[in-house]
C-alpha cells in the first residue's frame, strides 16, 4: 500500500510538471512568434536597442584628461561595429527564444505522454 501511494504521488507530480511546462512553453512560443511576425527586427531590451546611438558611445580621452573629438571615419567605424554587434545579438536572442520555447514544449509533452499512461491505466 505504501509503495503504491508513493508511486501515485510521484507519477501525478511529474504529470502536473509536464502540464505546467507545456503551458509555459506554449506561452513563450506565442510570444516568440508574435515578435517574429509583428516587428521588422527582433526586439531587444530597451538599453540594448539604444546602445548604438552615437551620443552614448564613450569618447576617447587623452592623457591630459581632455576628451578628443573623433574623426568622421572613426565615428562611422564605431557606429558600424556597434550596429553589427547589435544585429548579431538580435540573432542570438531570437535563436535562444525559439530553442527555449520548443524545448519547453517538447519536455512538457514528453512528461504528459509518459506519465498519462501510468496514471490513467491504473484507474
Amino acid at each position: 500500500m505504501k509503495s503504491q501511494t508513493i508511486k501515485a504521488i510521484f507519477t501525478n507530480l511529474l504529470f502536473v510538471i509536464g502540464v505546467i511546462l507545456l503551458i509555459f512553453g506554449f506561452i513563450r512560443g506565442s510570444i516568440t512568434i508574435t515578435r517574429l511576425v509583428i516587428f521588422d527586427k527582433y526586439p531587444l531590451q530597451s538599453y540594448e536597442e539604444t546602445r548604438c546611438q552615437i551620443d552614448l558611445l564613450p569618447q576617447p580621452v587623452s592623457t591630459d584628461g581632455k576628451t578628443q573629438l573623433l574623426s568622421q571615419k572613426e565615428s562611422q567605424d564605431r557606429q558600424e561595429k556597434c550596429t553589427t554587434s547589435l544585429e548579431h545579438e538580435r540573432k542570438v536572442r531570437q535563436t535562444e527564444d525559439i530553442v527555449y520555447s520548443v524545448t519547453t514544449l517538447v519536455a512538457g509533452f514528453v512528461l504528459i505522454v509518459a506519465f498519462k499512461r501510468f496514471i490513467f491505466s491504473e484507474s
